[in-house]
C-alpha cells in the first residue's frame, strides 16, 4: 500500500512540474464562433519567461492549414513547416534546419500529391505570404525562366504563368476565389498577344476579343448574365 502512495506521490510531482516547471503546453490565441480552435501557439517555458515554440492555425472545418516550429526567445524559424489544403492534403513544406533564413527544401503540390511543376527546375521560392501566414505567391526558377503561382489564404489558386527575363510570357490563368477560371490570355515579350477572354464566377464570359503588341484590336463582343452578346465594339 505504502508503495502505491509513493508512486501516486511521484507523479502528481511530476504533473504539477510539467504545468508550472517549464514543460510544453499550447495556448489559443483565437477560436471560431462555434468555439473550435484557429490559432494555437505551443509554449515552452514558465509564465512570463516561456517562448514560443510552435504555431498551428486550423480552418473553420478543423482541418489543420499550418504548423510551424522556432527556436530561441526571437522566434527564429525551426525545423520543417508545413502547410495543408482544407481537405487535409499537404500543400506546401519547407526546412529551416539548414540555415537558409527563408528556408530549404521546398516542394509544393497540387490536391492529388503531385508537384505543380512537372519536370527539373533549379528551386523554389516563397515570395509573398497571406494575412493568414499561408503562402501567396511561389515562384519555381529555371533559367532565366520563372513558373509564378499565386493564391488565396485557403490554398485555393489565384493565378498561374511564367516570366522570361522578368516579362510575362506565354499563356497566363486568373482565377475567381471559388476556382472559376476569371480571366485567360497569351503574352509576348511581356504585352497581351491574340485572344483574351474574361469570365463571371459562374462561367459564363463576360467579354473576349484580340489583343496585338498590348492593344486591343478588331472587335470585341460583351455579354449580359445569360451569355447572351449584349454589344459588340470595334477597336
Amino acid at each position: 500500500m505504502k508503495k502505491i502512495y509513493f508512486l501516486l506521490a511521484i507523479a502528481i510531482v511530476a504533473f504539477l512540474s510539467s504545468c508550472s516547471g517549464g514543460g510544453e503546453y499550447e495556448q489559443v490565441i483565437a477560436t471560431y464562433p462555434d468555439g473550435s480552435n484557429q490559432l494555437v501557439y505551443v509554449m515552452k517555458g514558465k509564465e512570463s519567461k516561456a517562448v514560443k515554440i510552435g504555431e498551428r492555425m486550423y480552418y473553420s472545418n478543423g482541418q489543420l492549414q499550418y504548423e510551424k516550429h522556432f527556436s530561441g526567445k526571437d522566434e527564429t524559424p525551426d525545423g520543417v513547416w508545413k502547410y495543408y489544403y482544407p481537405t487535409g492534403e499537404l500543400f506546401v513544406s519547407g526546412d529551416y534546419n539548414s540555415n537558409h533564413e527563408k528556408g530549404s527544401d521546398w516542394t509544393m503540390l497540387d490536391r492529388e500529391g503531385k508537384t505543380y511543376l512537372n519536370g527539373e527546375y533549379d528551386s523554389l521560392r516563397i515570395v509573398e505570404w497571406s494575412e493568414l501566414g499561408t503562402p501567396a505567391t511561389v515562384v519555381f526558377h529555371q533559367g532565366t525562366t520563372q513558373y509564378i503561382y499565386q493564391f488565396y489564404s485557403n490554398c485555393a489558386l489565384r493565378s498561374s504563368g511564367k516570366t522570361t527575363d522578368g516579362k510575362r510570357e506565354g499563356r497566363w490563368l486568373f482565377y475567381h476565389p471559388n476556382g472559376m477560371l476569371q480571366t485567360e490570355g497569351t503574352f509576348i515579350d511581356g504585352k497581351e498577344n491574340g485572344k483574351y477572354t474574361v469570365y463571371r464566377d459562374n462561367g459564363i464570359p463576360y467579354y473576349q476579343g484580340l489583343y496585338e503588341n498590348g492593344r486591343r484590336c478588331g472587335e470585341w463582343e460583351f455579354y449580359d448574365e445569360e451569355g447572351n452578346i449584349a454589344h459588340r465594339q470595334k477597336f
